[in-house]
């Protein structure tokens, strides 16, 4: 047995104490795999950067495991949580806390901005959160547009969603996502956390992300729409030339051709090799967007991003 297996299993059990003493079992169906792993925990903590002054907004609580551990830093917790027998749990658990205070909320569309109107610490705010997969990017894309509200995001998500968020242009798993966030965000991957942290057990394994929020998007084009029309056109025909994917999404040949020519970019590149930047140059190159876009868009759209 290593130094840390009976810390987990104290945690592990502490859990299932708690669920089973208000009758709760973990519901698959909403991704709710609990944080068990006390090195994890405390490694999350420390990516938070906490301290007496912090304020942390933390979507998905649980059973208050990482809440706990927060809290302990002196810092303010702002927990959201869809699940409302576990914000019942939480309530109950840190009623005494004048630092922590619950929502039961779906964080996709609670009002981060009402919530924090009066808070001094509005803008330098921190979201931590382990993210079910099946909200994954709909919620990056809405946390990665509010500077006005946070500093930076640490999320724990599934490891194949942060290579994604992660992947440079030749990569396979570069794509809309990674842009989307590049395009509000500084973004790299903090540690891989192995599935035996969380009970039940996943079948993945996740992996921390930190997201810098950026005061200003890292590309100034005139029309941001029209930039993430072309990224979702040069994505959702991957294996087509640049010049045969904005033909493909309505662009005429030779206004495609000619603004690719602008933009410096070659015709016989695929989307997945430009770099942002290149994206925001052909953007501007190219005439406004075509009123019947005909491209689809990959499973990570970014079709929010601006």
């Amino acid at each position: 047995m290593t130094r840390t297996e009976p810390a987990r299993a104290s945690l592990l059990s502490q859990t299932r104490a708690l669920l089973d003493a208000h009758g709760l079992r973990p519901r698959r169906r909403r991704g709710q795999n609990f944080l068990v792993d006390p090195g994890v925990r405390d490694r999350i903590v420390a990516a938070a950067e906490l301290g007496p002054d912090s304020l942390v907004v933390e979507i998905g609580p649980g059973t208050g495991i990482l809440t706990d551990a927060m809290l302990r830093t002196g810092a303010s917790v702002l927990a959201v949580e869809l699940d409302r027998d576990l914000a019942r749990l939480l309530s109950e658990r840190l009623a005494g806390n004048p630092r922590f205070a619950i929502r039961s909320a779906d964080a996709l569309e609670f009002d981060f901005t009402q919530a924090l109107r009066d808070d001094p610490r509005r803008g330098r705010a921190r979201v931590v959160a382990n993210i079910p997969y099946y909200i994954t990017t709909p919620l990056i894309l809405r946390l990665v547009r509010q500077r006005e509200n946070f500093e930076f995001l640490c999320l724990t998500v599934q490891r194949e969603v942060a290579e994604r968020l992660t992947a440079g242009p030749g990569r396979k798993s570069y794509g809309a996502l990674t842009l989307a966030c590049q395009y509000r965000a500084s973004v790299r991957a903090v540690e891989a956390i192995p599935r035996t942290a969380f009970h039940p057990v996943p079948e993945v394994d996740s992996t921390l992300v930190r997201f810098d929020l950026l005061d200003a998007p890292r590309v100034r084009v005139a029309e941001p729409r029209q930039l993430f029309t072309v990224i979702r056109a040069a994505f959702g025909a991957r294996r087509k030339t640049l010049r045969n994917a904005l033909c493909r999404a309505g662009w005429p040949a030779r206004d495609a051709e000619a603004a690719l020519g602008r933009a410096g970019v070659a015709a016989m590149r695929r989307g997945e090799t430009l770099t942002l930047e290149e994206f925001a140059r052909l953007s501007d190159a190219l005439p406004a967007r075509p009123t019947r876009e005909r491209a689809g868009g990959d499973r990570d759209s970014g079709a929010d991003a601006v």
